[in-house]
Order: C-alpha cells, then structure tokens, then sequence
C-alpha cells in the first residue's frame, strides 16, 4: 500500500474519531461531551505524573507495518481514558453519586452499576466508530480485504447489539433504583495504578463454533445476548477496588472464579492475574507513568505479541507466563 493510499485511509479513521456524537443515554439526542470513565479528580488525576497518565493506543495505519498494532503513549488527564459519551446534562446527573467523595461507596449496588455503566457505553461508542471507519475504508480496498473487513464489521455489528441489550437493562436498574437485575462484587485490593472499566465477553467453552458451521450459517445461528461481565478496577487513597458484576439471567462462572481468586491472592500471583487481564483481555486501560516505566521492556514486547496474537481470542482458558507487574 503506497504512502498516499495510507494518508486516505488515516484521514477516513481520524474523521470517524473526531465526528461529533449524541448523548449515549436512552432518548437524548443533545450533543455528547467528551466524558472521562472513571473520575477525573478522584482518580484519574491522583495517579497522574504532570497530569500524565500512559495508554495503550491503535498505531495510524501510516506506522502500522512499522510499529504494529498499537503503541504505549502518554496523554494528558483532559484526554485520557475518555469518549464522547454523554451531554452535559446527563454527564453530570447520573454519576453525581459516584463523583462525589461524600457519597462513594463502593459496596452500594446503585454505585457498582454505575461504574460499569459508564465502561459499558464507553465500549459500545468505541464500536461504533470503528464500524463507521472500517465501512468507509473497506471500499478502498481489493475485493479480498473486502471480505476480510466485512466478517471483522459483521463482529462489531454483534458487539454492539449485544452490549446495547445489556445497556438498556443498566439504565432500567439506574432509574428504578431496582438493581436485582444484577449481581455485582466488589474487592479491596493493595493499591496499583491501573485503571479498568470494560465489558468482557469470555467464551467458557472449548470452541465457541463446536458444529464447525460456515462462516454465515454460524453467524446466523448465534443467540442473543451473550453472557457479558463487567470488570472494573480502579486506585482510590490508600486501596485499589475491583468491582466484577453480570446479569442475574446471564451468570459468567469465568467471573465468579476469577473475583473469588483476587479476594485472596497475595503479592506476585494477584499481581499475575491483574497482568493476565492486561496482556490477554484489554485493550483500554491506563495506568501511571511510574507503574509503566518499571515493566521491563522485554516484558513489553512480549506483550505486544501475545496481545496481537489472542486480540480474537476470547476463551476462559487463557494464561501467560508474563507478569508485567513483578517487579512493582
């Protein structure tokens, strides 16, 4: 692909970013902001480095064959772990309970949901842009990519009906109050600067396609919704709280094991599992400069190997034998 072709297709991908969105909640069609998913001031501020927090970002198709898939780079608290989510209005009304250090309590279902809310929709809107730009870039190319992007969008597509489900019964539970719909769990844990808020669809059998059907029969014949988890993880003063939760109708055994396993964890193996998450399960997250700089960049690059080689890859089976955190 010439350079030029690189810009055209970069461009499509930028302008898909910068598209000015609507408000995520259900029936507003004012403007979104840009919302930050966790705390800007509570959290996210407090374990920046001049106001610098590190993330790992997809590489512009330019560098893609140079660098990869994606790179490490530090962006400021205005910026960093953002998304047009919500207008102003709605940004500042629904999670009043959760940025308000007065009222926080992270054991309260109503703030559990909340949190997860957030993370939820910042995972759907980062969909949607990437069908928008994906739709738009695969016309440019030859008829074989053609068909590689079309499964790639189709996936998206799934996502997002999939997630969308589990949104609207989020904001049932928020606005009734009745969060019974849900099971949520939440964990102290030794403080780390790493910061977490994602749905996670984790595949508990051996092969999510056991019938070995065709590409379309299999997509036809997938049922809705899948079972979702809800991961978030966050420092706070002097802790770090791991807040896990699913739908009472949708149980993930992946997620019970894995939330009773860092309740007693200790030192390099809980550190482990939270590396595990990284490297295997996540590909939006932040954390302080200090925690980045003292993973080994050997460890980095095996990192980026194994998270390019399993970005697909969603079994509960996963492991690796790196820790990015066994020198913290």
């Amino acid at each position: 692909m010439d350079t030029k072709t690189k810009s055209d297709l970069q461009s499509i991908r930028m302008a898909a970013i910068s598209k000015k969105r609507t408000c995520m909640y259900s029936g507003c069609h004012d403007r979104a902001i840009k919302s930050h998913v966790l705390q800007k001031n509570g959290i996210l501020r407090q374990m920046s480095e001049d106001n610098h927090l590190v993330e790992m970002r997809a590489t512009s198709i330019i560098e893609l064959e140079e660098k990869g898939m994606f790179s490490f780079r530090s962006v400021g608290v205005n910026e960093s772990y953002t998304f047009n989510g919500f207008c102003n209005k709605h940004d500042s009304l629904i999670f009043a309970q959760i940025e308000n250090d007065n009222l926080l309590d992270f054991y309260k279902p109503l703030h559990q949901c909340l949190f997860s809310y957030r993370g939820l929709c910042q995972e759907i809107r980062r969909k949607e842009v990437s069908i928008e730009w994906i739709s738009e870039v695969s016309l440019k190319l030859d008829p074989v990519s053609q068909l590689q992007f079309a499964s790639l969008i189709d996936g998206y597509k799934s996502g997002v009906k999939n997630l969308n489900f589990f949104k609207k019964e989020m904001e049932k539970a928020i606005d009734s109050g009745d969060l019974s719909s849900f099971n949520f769990t939440t964990v102290k844990l030794p403080k780390i600067e790493l910061c977490i808020s994602v749905p996670l669809n984790v595949n508990e059998l051996e092969d999510s396609n056991p019938h070995n059907l065709p590409y379309e029969a299999w997509k036809d014949s997938l049922s809705f919704p899948f079972t979702t988890s809800f991961i978030n993880l966050f420092p706070y003063k002097k802790d770090s709280y791991f807040i896990s939760g699913y739908h009472t109708d949708f149980p993930c055994g992946w997620t019970k094991r894995v939330t009773n396993k860092l309740s007693y964890l200790k030192n390099k193996k809980l550190k482990k599992e939270l590396s595990d998450f990284v490297v295997l399960r996540l590909e939006f997250w932040a954390m302080s400069p200090s925690l980045f700089k003292k993973i080994p960049a050997k460890t980095i690059e095996k990192f980026k190997h194994i998270f390019s080689k399993n970005v697909m890859n969603h079994s509960a089976k996963m492991k690796t034998d790196i820790n990015l955190f066994e020198t913290v």
